[in-house]
């Protein structure tokens, strides 16, 4: 299918969306964290939690072990 003058997988549809919500939650730890450590409060075990998290979404959409490697589309900047 074309959606503005760009070729979309469909069956990749699913994982964009799950991708997208999966770096959200992300992004909201990370700006917790980011915070905490501004106060000295940052534990290492939250620092580590973030680095699993991170290694998680790459290996599930961006280096899978599942034919195809990359799970999500690559969107093209405008």
């Amino acid at each position: 299918h074309l959606f503005n003058n760009q070729l979309v997988t469909i069956n990749f549809l699913v994982n964009d969306l799950r991708f997208y919500l999966e770096i959200n939650k992300f992004s909201r730890l990370a700006d917790s964290a980011e915070a905490l450590a501004a106060h000295n409060r940052q534990s290492e075990k939250e620092v580590a939690f973030l680095k699993r998290k991170a290694a998680i979404i790459s290996k599930l959409f961006l280096n899978s072990d599942i034919p195809p490697r990359l799970r999500v589309r690559c969107w093209d900047p405008p």
